[in-house]
């Protein structure tokens, strides 16, 4: 599922009696390895008991699509009868790379009481009953075990995704039981942009996902990040928690919420707006306050996986009609935007921001217009 993986295995052991003693266990992970030592034995009397010491070198635990991990730590991993079956050790994690994947994605459903038409046929009674029947677990074998695990990183653990392109530093403590467990702790915020209706946003170093409840699917928020829109300073303020998130805008100078929309999706104040646009202000702030309207323009931006959609009203200096407007940020510094309208009107607009400040912006048009800015924005 996450792409780890462990090549070069090697186990070197004795047994005495019903005890195997580990004295090598070793494996490549990725770049790193895994080593450990310990014993196991196979005495029910005694319930199974076991004891292995395990140690990661910046070993390999996750490569795939959405996710990349490295870990290094010791793990140890306990069965006796003195106290309850455990987990424990602290992990530290030298880089890791979390890609939020966009919801919605087709789910394959796990069918039941499937089997294979040639060995029904051929199953007696007894035969099914034995296929049907579930395996025994071993009697004494702890089901549950606890865990006391502490997961550190100083930074690099980079989180991007709808929009964000960001660095976080984690203190996570994975607590309770295999069969419940419990995180505790969570990330801060080290530095990272957000990409919000087209524009750039600096994260506010600071910021918090935090998992005070322990539920690893509800964690609590507190993240801000500031931009220009318009000539105004906009700052974004995500509270509440990821099943429920509040989102606020706020302004230098001061101005109502629906204003400072409609600078961050069309650039200017809202008393210029088409009559289109007011439409899809109205929308985009009745969903973003949980009015639950109907918001077409935000739902076909999620199923396509684009960073911006919208709507623009016609421009007499260009030839072009009302149009509608597709953008997509290639990497964080490079966003490329296309324009199209019904009379064949097309143009691609692209800006990369040279540094936090600096822009340049570049527009071809398919009825002869061109043009080349530079933009650049300070704060004072």
């Amino acid at each position: 599922m996450y792409g780890t993986r462990l090549t070069k295995m090697r186990v070197r052991g004795t047994f005495t009696d019903d005890r195997l003693e580990v004295s090598e266990l070793t494996a490549t992970a990725g770049n790193g390895t895994v080593s450990g030592s310990g014993f196991v034995s196979l005495s029910s009397d005694k319930g199974y008991p076991l004891q292995l010491d395990l140690k990661l070198d910046n070993a390999q635990l996750a490569d795939g699509q959405g996710m990349a991990a490295r870990a290094t730590g010791t793990l140890a991993i306990v069965n006796n009868a003195d106290e309850p079956a455990i987990i424990k050790g602290t992990i530290r994690l030298p880089e890791t790379r979390y890609r939020i994947v966009r919801q919605g994605a087709a789910e394959v459903r796990t069918l039941t009481g499937i089997r294979r038409k040639s060995d029904a046929a051929q199953a007696g009674p007894v035969r099914r009953a034995a296929a049907d029947a579930q395996p025994s677990p071993l009697s004494g074998v702890p089901a549950d075990w606890r865990l006391r695990v502490d997961i550190v990183a100083d930074d690099q653990v980079f989180v991007s995704g709808m929009g964000m392109e960001s660095e976080w530093a984690a203190n996570i403590r994975l607590r309770g039981t295999t069969g419940n467990p419990r995180i505790l702790g969570g990330i801060t915020l080290k530095r990272g942009t957000l990409s919000f209706a087209g524009r750039s946003f600096e994260l506010k170093e600071g910021g918090t996902l935090r998992f005070n409840d322990g539920d690893p699917t509800n964690p609590t928020l507190a993240l801000s990040a500031e931009g220009e829109a318009d000539d105004v300073t906009v700052a974004i303020n995500l509270s509440g928690s990821a099943g429920n998130p509040q989102i606020a805008f706020s302004s230098t100078p001061a101005l109502p919420q629906d204003e400072i929309m409609a600078r961050i999706l069309f650039g200017s104040s809202i008393g210029e707006l088409s009559t289109i646009q007011a439409v899809q202000l109205a929308s985009s702030l009745n969903s973003l306050r949980g009015g639950g309207g109907l918001n077409p323009l935000g739902v076909l931006q999620s199923a396509a996986g684009i960073d911006r959609l919208r709507i623009l009203g016609a421009d007499e200096n260009t030839g072009r009609g009302t149009a509608v407007a597709v953008g997509k940020y290639i990497s964080n510094d490079i966003y490329v935007e296309i324009v199209t309208d019904t009379r064949g009107y097309t143009a691609t607009q692209i800006e990369i921001s040279l540094t936090p400040a600096l822009s340049v912006l570049s527009q071809v048009g398919s009825f002869g217009t061109s043009n080349v800015n530079v933009r650049y924005r300070k704060d004072y």
